[in-house]
């Protein structure tokens, strides 16, 4: 695997309240191409990042105005700067403060005076890994999105498939169907015409067998045609596919 390369335009910030050492750093970091702020108190500092997040941030552990190890904890427990590389700089070298830094959330730790080689190095180091990050959580979201895309085109392969079906079934349907529904629709108004010999309580039944036979004749077109997977419940927990049949609103039948 091929470790991304840093930019080397990336964007540091050097907390130093040192002046002369904020410059030779500067210096350092200038010549390799990355663009340098700096910031002499932890005040300043903590504006600075809110204000543009650094690709990364050079910490000295000692201010006018407090300890940056605790402004290191309290960026890594933002969630808008947790992702922000921070490399202590300090004068003081025993383990013990070493070890307090990264339990801060430091992410390396350079004692002062530093050789200007292994210092780019670090800062090489922290940047690589930042750009790692960046590539890794790049391909995460591009592996999300053609997720997502496979997951639409599967379902829009089993609504067709299913669309499908239901046109085959509903051609079969009508096939065997329209024959006999066609009789009884046919000797149903035949009987209807003739009305005036039956009692009303017949006649309500053949108006009804008729719109029965319509409603039947209705579905069977409508399952062939159908162009929408849409589903209605049924009853409580079961969904059936929705026709958007409509019972036949048919006034009575009267013989003229």
């Amino acid at each position: 695997m091929t470790l991304p390369v840093p930019p080397p335009s990336a964007h540091i910030l050097v907390s130093e309240d040192d002046p002369i050492q904020a410059a030779v750093i500067t210096a350092i970091l200038q010549q390799e191409g990355y663009q340098v702020e700096t910031r002499g108190t932890l005040c300043d500092t903590r504006a600075a990042v809110r204000a543009r997040v650094p690709d990364l941030l050079l910490l000295d552990r000692m201010f006018p105005d407090g300890d940056g190890c605790l402004l290191c904890q309290e960026l890594k427990a933002d969630t808008a700067t947790q992702g922000l590389p921070i490399i202590m700089l300090t004068a003081r070298d025993r383990v013990e403060e070493r070890v307090e830094g990264l339990l801060r959330g430091a992410d390396d730790y350079i004692p002062k005076p530093f050789h200007p080689k292994e210092f780019l190095a670090r800062v090489h180091s922290a940047l690589r890994t930042l750009s790692l990050q960046r590539e890794l959580r790049q391909k995460a979201e591009e592996l999300e999105q053609q997720h997502q895309m496979l997951v639409a085109t599967q379902e829009q392969l089993v609504r067709s498939q299913r669309l499908a079906a239901i046109g085959e079934i509903g051609l079969a349907i009508r096939h065997e169907i329209n024959n006999p529904l066609g009789s009884i629709l046919g000797f149903v108004d035949l009987l209807i015409a003739q009305g005036e010999t039956f009692p009303e309580n017949a006649r309500r039944k053949l108006d009804a067998i008729r719109r029965a036979t319509i409603r039947i004749r209705d579905v069977v077109r409508k399952l062939e045609d159908i162009q929408d997977d849409r589903t209605v419940e049924y009853v409580q927990g079961i969904q059936m596919t929705d026709l958007g049949v409509q019972s036949p609103d048919l006034p009575p039948t009267r013989p003229v």
